[in-house]
């Protein structure tokens, strides 16, 4: 029995149909493929960058920031500006270690130490170091260039002010605040709304 020209009009449509849908399946796997390689070229950025944090870190480089964290604003000030800094004597140990310092070397007045000169630019270059490499992680965590989710893990802990971490915050606002490290204060300010989401989430199930 011979096809009429409708049913060839109607083969033609269905088959017409059929390629489109196909032409979109290909378009969905290859936008799912490019998702699927995207975040996973996101994960190992970030455990790059996690190893280079780790290798970087070195112990002088954290004793520096457990005794600038402790300074007040105007301690904080005089090291940013390279100034004489009066530092507690219970960081006296620390302080020899990253300083290179000996017994005469010490000026003390009661209990503090009084940093001055080379010891002053050294403690400060430490902890600028410090900031920076935080900086340049945290900037790739704001334009979603490595995952978030794993930073957001790996570098909370330095910014939990129960336990006196702040990220160096007064050393900060003395270096220029946001201006000199905005992706910083960006994180801080997203833990903080993060942690009122979670307490009102709290209060709301009470």
């Amino acid at each position: 029995m011979p096809i009429t020209l409708q049913e060839i009009s109607q083969l033609a449509t269905i088959f017409g149909s059929l390629a489109v849908i196909g032409v979109f399946i290909q378009i969905w796997l290859a936008r799912k493929q490019l998702k699927t390689d995207h975040e996973r070229s996101r994960r190992e950025k970030s455990v790059e960058l996690l190893l280079d944090w780790t290798k970087n870190l070195k112990e002088n480089t954290s004793l520096a920031r457990k005794i600038v964290e402790s300074l007040d604003d105007e301690q904080s000030r005089n090291l940013f500006n390279q100034e004489d800094v009066r530092i507690s004597k219970k960081h006296l140990k620390s302080l020899k270690k990253i300083l290179s310092l000996n017994d005469d070397d010490l000026n003390e007045e009661n209990d503090f130490i009084i940093l001055s000169g080379d010891s002053v630019s050294k403690l400060r270059w430490y902890v600028i170091s410090y900031l920076n490499m935080l900086e340049s992680i945290l900037v790739a965590w704001q334009y979603s260039i490595v995952d978030r989710e794993i930073i957001e893990h790996q570098f909370s802990y330095l910014f939990s002010p129960e336990q006196g971490h702040e990220a160096l915050k007064k050393f900060r606002i003395a270096a220029g605040g946001e201006k000199a490290f905005p992706a910083i204060e960006i994180f801080t300010n997203y833990l903080k709304e993060q942690r009122k989401k979670i307490l009102k989430e709290k209060s709301e199930i009470a």
